[in-house]
């Protein structure tokens, strides 16, 4: 059957599809596009067919053309479906990922609700590295002021005792606990407490007392104290939170920065969201912070929880003043308005007594002068004693004050065995006091040296005994010190500072027997003594020590190396042994002394540091500079004779002559030339002045 091309074309292109109607469209008109070209091309030619082969031969190629057409545009079509497919998949996956990646950053950023075990987390901090602590049943964690202490406290019967290592180290150091005799010692100002283990009574200089509960309790090594009876001496508050396993105590007064919550939040053990959450505060609580980030604060609550918290959640940022009623222990002192200038006299024996006026001929402006009258001989208290009232009488008449020395050098002994015994300082302060009042003395001077770091406590807890017994009997008590130095630290010069009348400084032996070869006292070591004293004394108890000595240095060396010693002299030998070998000095700027050297035909070297009237006139400076309580000098007899005003003038005192004496009140004269017979007043010489010189 012939059909007409058109109606074939209109057939196809009527025929219904899953395709869109544009892309049928586009279809139809390319194959009327073809058809008009072929109509044309024959119109040109001349040659139409009109038969029905022709016509039919025209409809077979459009068929087959458009069954090319039909398939190119249907793979188009799978193509364009198949894009269509991938973008829907692509958008399901690009989502997905958006999913996961809003799900991650949640999991980063948002803030976690997980807390702390308040258990574990003390015994956190209490651990210290690779040891980890532990708390039993009744033992809390201490957080002290702004940390946690590694001891312990016990809570029993609801009351706090606290590891006497704390209360020792950092609450009150005049707690004193003998381990030997089991027995703490208290001591104020003019008191002594003696409290028993495991007691609720205890005494105060004999008489006894009560506490409500046991003040001490021991377990194993350690010792615990009772917190509320601490406190009445101790300028503290604590509070106690078994909940969460942990007292907190403050002791420290003053400004602080501190800030308001501005609304609920939680304190976490470290800064950022992810931190375990510690403890909740709510808003209009107090934080005390104790170090400021940029977004975050490290902080303590009012219950001792120290962590972080957002700045954002603070606000009213300021600095608060933290006060406490609580009346502080007064010392009083003995302490002179007059300036101190004190002499050390070396008595080696009873007979050395008889040499007093003898050796003080011609010196002035001196107003104390402290024989070396007391020995300790062992570790009981013991002492052996030169004390002479008639040297005191003497002393008196001179217008000088008499305060004897006692050493611990003479004799061997332990002194550390002896300064922690509670009953060996109780002996040793009653036979110094003793002998005090029975040549009528005017002060005591401890002269305690080569104290170790184990002997360190008990010596300052004797002077604070000695203290009261001074106090009562009016007794000027001073005690001597080295210059500060890492290693003699625990010598505790504050506390020395409030219950001794005097501190002085043995500005000396900056070179000693056994050191390299060196100044004995220049002008920078006796300087940073005063300053660094200072830190801890009150410059009215501050006397400045200076030597009468100096060292002559000798250095022999050969194949095997070289070796070092030296000897001690006076002022008077060693300007002659200079003399003697032709030798000038030369200023040296570093020890502000003359500094002189030679060799001798051996050819051992000699060096020496020169202590004379133009160094020491710089060292009595300080006073003056410093407003220092005065100036101490060891020892008489090393001296020359216008060294005195030398001192005198230097640290602002008028020279003051030692007062004539009439012969009633001293001995005739011609005993006193006998007495210059036997022992010049002038200097000894060289191998007596070694002999003499102590550790001192």
């Amino acid at each position: 059957m012939d059909t007409d091309p058109e109606t074939v074309v209109m057939e196809k292109t009527d025929t219904p599809r899953e395709d869109s109607m544009s892309k049928k469209s586009n279809m139809t008109d390319e194959l009327l596009e073809l058809l008009k070209e072929e109509e044309a091309a024959e119109e040109k030619t001349g040659k139409e067919d009109t038969s029905g082969a022709s016509r039919g031969r025209r409809a077979s190629r459009l068929r087959r053309l458009s069954g090319k057409k039909i398939r190119a545009s249907s793979a188009r079509a799978e193509r364009r479906e198949k894009r269509r497919r991938m973008l829907k998949i692509a958008g399901g996956l690009l989502l997905l990922l958006c999913v996961v990646l809003l799900g991650t950053l949640y999991i980063r950023y948002a803030p976690t609700k997980e807390r702390m075990d308040a258990k574990e987390y003390f015994i956190s901090r209490m651990s210290s590295g690779e040891e980890r602590a532990e708390l039993l049943e009744d033992e809390l964690a201490v957080v002290l002021q702004d940390h946690v202490e590694s001891g312990k406290a016990i809570l029993k019967d609801d009351a706090l005792y606290l590891d006497y290592g704390i209360v020792r180290s950092q609450l009150n150091s005049r707690f004193f606990w003998d381990s030997g005799e089991r027995l703490m010692i208290y001591t104020t100002a003019l008191e002594t407490y003696e409290i028993p283990l495991d007691s609720s009574e205890y005494t105060i200089d004999g008489s006894t007392q009560s506490w409500s509960r046991k003040i001490l309790l021991g377990r194993g090594s350690t010792v615990y104290v009772d917190a509320g009876f601490l406190q009445q001496y101790t300028n503290m508050e604590y509070t106690v939170s078994p909940e969460t396993y942990h007292a907190y105590i403050q002791n420290e007064w003053g400004t602080f920065l501190e800030a308001e919550v501005k609304r609920d939040t939680q304190i976490r053990y470290v800064g950022g969201v992810k931190g375990l959450i510690l403890t909740d505060v709510k808003r209009g609580d107090r934080l005390r912070i104790l170090e400021q980030m940029d977004k975050w604060s490290q902080v303590i609550t009012s219950d001792g929880f120290i962590g972080y918290v957002q700045n954002s959640k603070l606000r009213e940022v300021k600095e608060t003043a933290v006060t406490r009623e609580f009346e502080e222990p007064v010392y009083s002192s003995l302490t002179q308005e007059r300036l101190i200038n004190l002499v050390w006299h070396n008595v080696d024996s009873q007979e050395g007594n008889a040499y007093l006026e003898a050796d003080t001929e011609g010196m002035t402006g001196v107003n104390v002068i402290s024989p070396t009258w007391f020995r300790i001989i062992d570790n009981s208290g013991a002492i052996e004693s030169i004390a002479s009232a008639e040297y005191v009488r003497k002393a008196h008449k001179m217008g000088l004050e008499v305060w004897g020395l006692v050493d611990n050098f003479t004799y061997s002994f332990s002194t550390t065995e002896l300064l922690n015994s509670t009953q060996a300082r109780r002996a040793l302060v009653g036979n110094l006091i003793g002998e005090a009042l029975k040549v009528s003395m005017d002060g005591i001077n401890v002269d305690l040296e080569a104290i170790t770091q184990d002997g360190g406590y008990g010596y300052v807890q004797f002077v604070r005994e000695l203290s009261i017994a001074c106090r009562r009997n009016g007794l000027v008590l001073s005690v001597d010190v080295p210059v500060p130095a890492e290693f003699n630290r625990y010598y505790d010069r504050k506390e020395l500072g409030t219950v001794a009348d005097y501190v002085i400084i043995m500005g000396y032996d900056e070179h000693y027997v056994g050191s390299d070869a060196g100044s004995v006292a220049s002008l920078p070591f006796e300087e940073n003594g005063i300053r660094s004293t200072l830190e801890d004394v009150p410059a009215e108890k501050i006397i400045s020590g200076v030597p009468f000595y100096t060292r002559l240095w000798y250095t022999q060396t050969d194949d095997s190396g070289s070796s070092v010693w030296s000897e001690a002299y006076g002022m008077g030998t060693i300007a002659k042994t200079l003399e003697t070998y032709g030798v000038e000095t030369q200023w040296d700027a570093e020890t502000s002394q003359k500094y002189a050297e030679w060799v001798l035909e051996d050819g051992i070297l000699c060096q020496i540091w020169v202590e004379d009237n133009e160094s020491l006139s710089l060292k009595a400076g300080l006073v003056k500079t410093y407003d220092l309580g005065g100036i101490a000098a060891w020892k008489l007899g090393f001296e020359n004779d216008s060294v005195w005003e030398t001192l005198s003038e230097n640290i602002g005192q008028e020279s003051a002559g030692v007062p004539a004496q009439t012969e009633t009140e001293t001995e005739t004269e011609t005993q006193k030339e006998t007495q210059k017979e036997t022992e010049p007043a002038e200097e000894k010489d060289a191998q007596e002045e070694a002999e003499a010189l102590t550790e001192h």
